[in-house]
């Protein structure tokens, strides 16, 4: 009997339910029914009844006004009349006609066919002029993101009224792509304007890039105020914020104006790890926080950058100890000027790979990702993995934009799906210099980084100037897919002529095979294995080295090279605070044809800024060449002295030498130079130093005694100019000898564009 009651309940109130169901939709079809929609051949009638929100109760004059009113302003008719008649609202429509064909006069950038099927995409089917003004909207916004900021778009239409169809025309006016004339940046008085300019996408011309990418694209500008965020960010200034202006100039040029709001400078007060899970042992616990000493022992400024390295580090070693399942969440906390920073290490249910999907690389074959990702189908997966392969990805630099996302499925599987955007990876460059030790220059190069899709980056670099002319090709691939190992070869070729300092020239062929790899971001090791054949033409019997004469003709040799660079440089233009540290090592063979050598050259830079507009430099050199078989060095392979390294001299001209037209050179280096540079100009785009320096330069040590030798240093002093001009940097340096020898070369004056390191 209970359940026999419960049963009655429940379909009760099923049946009430639909009682009220049936009132409703009754009550509804019935204040329908006092509409009569005419007129819409194409247009379904409940998808115009779903316009009219208020229904009608009785017939009026004002509810007719409110039906007038609601379906004229929805623009999707091209026109409507309400009546009253027979106690009814008669609603008479006039739909647009149906577009039969699109057709598009002097557009050039893009062809018909792809415009057609931007209308596709955005369902341009009819004469509605919503439908065809946003077409026309989003049209411009495509132009404008390939730097056509003046495109004027009209349209006429030629309608068959029996049919109601029509055909639509698009004139479109593109005008010429809008270029970048000055860059400017205001409010960062910490940060100095030079260390952006290499890292946006906006550009200027000048002379030493003048096939530099000028076009004003908007989306460039706001992109580069995310990228001088997020330099502010990796600097110590969190709290930065990046704002923009365009001024419009009449030439079809803009000036861009960056607005900088730096805040305040913030550093680390503690980096801590909280593991109240108990997930890490004690051991493991303390090589997690001897991981995050070590940063903090070479760190002092907040930086976003360093933080994801520790994350990196520390994700590293807990899947070294065999803890899959984890996730590190960093919070920060803020105390005055300094950020307190703690990553929570909690556990994770397991996640396993079912499937990899990639989409998007329309240009990048698949190989060419896969190999940058740490998994398989089928493997256990967390979260730091798939920010590592977003980063390793993005790194490459051949995509505009990186997306992975996790499709859970059931029993703990998910498929990864990686959404690349491809970019343009080619470039050509070509720079111009002049300076009184080498003359007039000329660099030229192409640059690809996807060749074909396969991720192997080819260059072609032509550099000539008075005295020596240079070609090189050069491909870099990764020598295994499952490591971060490239491998490159080489071929170069180069003409050198010594005639005036040594009584000779010299033709180069080179070709190498070798293999490089990041230590860390920082730190690169590299190998090589050179083979090289030189042509020694004598020029002049009477004033050459006996060795040059000796070795006139071809000469074959192999050379292996090692090589250890440690660069932190703030910029390569324009140096202002960091570290430079390149050790070279050269082996040749001992049985080539000048019996083999040992080489090694350490190269050390350090840069100081302080006071915002000066800087203090200490850049020194050390070489030392020894023969394998205690015979004499070739002189192209021995050390020099002069030119940029000991200012004051002419290049050759310091150091053991049989005449003014052989220079000899010799087996050891040492030679220093200190600089200290003081901006005359003010918070300029263009900036001018003032520049004094003390040169100081040794050589030493040959099998064979120069006629004019000695084991004296040289030292040198002097002041110049240093002009970072839109045509690239000028630099004006008078340098004068405090200790020289009397058959040196002197050069007081020396004028360079393009070159001032």
């Amino acid at each position: 009997m209970k359940m026999l009651n419960i049963n009655a309940n429940i379909y009760l109130k099923v049946l009430i339910k639909i009682l009220f169901i049936l009132f409703y939709s009754f009550k509804l079809l019935s204040n329908e029914s006092l509409i009569e929609i005419k007129g819409n051949i194409y247009t379904d009638e409940y998808a115009i009844f779903s316009l009219i929100e208020n229904k009608p109760n009785e017939i009026t004059e004002e509810y007719s006004n409110y039906l007038l009113k609601t379906l004229d302003n929805s623009m999707l008719f091209e026109s409507v009349v309400v009546t009253i008649k027979n106690n009814k609202y008669v609603i008479n429509i006039v739909e647009y006609p149906n577009i039969n064909e699109i057709k598009f006069d002097l557009n050039e950038r893009f062809e018909d066919d792809e415009l057609r099927n931007i209308s596709e995409q955005l369902n341009l089917k009819n004469l509605n002029p919503l439908s065809i003004n946003n077409f026309k909207e989003e049209l411009k916004k495509i132009y404008e993101s390939f730097g056509y900021n003046n495109i004027n778009i009209t349209h006429y239409t030629n309608i068959d009224i029996d049919t109601n169809t029509a055909d639509i025309f698009f004139e479109i006016d593109e005008g010429s792509i809008t270029k970048i004339k000055n860059i400017y940046f205001s409010g960062n008085d910490s940060i100095d304007s030079q260390s952006f300019k290499p890292i946006i996408k906006s550009k200027t011309k000048s002379l030493t890039n003048i096939l530099a990418n000028n076009s004003y694209k908007k989306a460039n500008v706001i992109n580069d105020t995310r990228i001088i965020k997020n330099f502010y960010s990796n600097n110590g200034y969190p709290d930065a914020e990046i704002g923009y202006n365009v001024e419009y100039l009449e030439s079809n040029k803009v000036n861009l104006y960056f607005n900088i709001l730096e805040g305040n400078l913030y550093s680390f007060k503690k980096i801590e790890i909280f593991d109240n899970e108990k997930i890490l042992s004690s051991k493991l616990l303390n090589n997690v926080n001897l991981i995050i000493n070590k940063f903090l022992k070479n760190t002092k400024n907040y930086s976003i950058e360093i933080i994801n390295e520790i994350n990196t580090e520390i994700t590293k070693e807990i899947l070294s100890s065999g803890i899959d399942f984890f996730e590190i969440r960093t919070l920060e906390k803020k105390e005055n000027n300094s950020i307190s920073v703690l990553f929570e290490i909690t556990p994770l249910d397991p996640k396993y790979t079912n499937q990899i999907n990639i989409y998007g690389n329309s240009r990048t074959f698949d190989r060419v990702i896969r190999r940058e990702l740490d998994i398989a189908e089928g493997d256990a997966i967390h979260q730091s993995q798939i920010q590592s392969i977003q980063n390793k990805l993005k790194r490459l630099n051949i995509f505009k934009s990186v997306e992975i996302v996790e499709k859970e499925l059931e029993n703990n599987l998910i498929n990864l799906e990686i959404i690349v955007e491809e970019k343009q990876t080619g470039s050509l460059s070509a720079g111009l210099s002049i300076d009184t030790l080498e003359g007039f220059g000329v660099v030229a190069g192409l640059n690809e980084k996807n060749f074909y899709g396969t991720g192997r980056s080819l260059s072609f670099l032509i550099n000539t100037t008075q005295d020596r002319t240079e070609l090189s090709l050069e491909t870099t691939d990764k020598i295994f897919y499952e490591n971060n190992i490239d491998v490159t070869f080489k071929s170069k070729y180069k003409e050198e002529d010594f005639t005036l300092s040594s009584s000779y020239k010299l033709n180069t062929f080179l070709t190498s095979i070798g293999i490089g790899y990041d230590i860390n971001p920082k730190l690169r090791h590299g190998i090589d294995l050179e083979y090289i054949i030189k042509d020694y033409n004598v020029t002049n019997t009477s004033t050459v080295s006996n060795i040059i004469s000796q070795s006139s003709g071809a000469n074959v040799s192999f050379v292996l090279k090692n090589s250890l660079i440690y660069n932190n440089l703030d910029s390569y233009y324009l140096p202002k605070k960091g570290s430079f540290i390149n050790f070279s090592n050269f082996i040749e063979t001992p049985d080539s044809s000048n019996n083999g050598y040992v080489k090694n050259i350490i190269t050390y830079k350090k840069y100081f800024n302080f006071n915002k507009k000066n800087i203090l430099s200490f850049q020194n050199r050390i070489g030392n060449i020894t023969s394998l078989n205690n015979n004499d060095v070739l002189i192209d392979n021995k050390f020099s002295l002069g030119g940029r390294w000991l200012r004051g001299f002419d290049s050759f001209g310091a150091g053991p030498r049989n005449s003014r037209a052989s220079y000899i050179g010799a087996n050891n280096l040492a030679v220093s130079k200190i600089d200290f540079s003081r901006e005359l100009t003010s918070y300029s785009d263009f900036p001018i130093f003032f520049n004094i320096f003390n040169d100081y330069g040794l050589l030493w040590d040959n099998k064979t005694k120069p006629l004019k030798d000695d084991n004296n240093l040289r030292s040198s002093y002097g002041f110049g100019l240093k002009y970072y001009s839109a045509i690239g940097p000028i630099g004006l340096t008078w340098g004068f000898p405090i200790q020289d020898e009397s058959y040196d070369i002197k050069r007081m004056f020396l004028f360079s564009i393009g070159n001032l390191n």
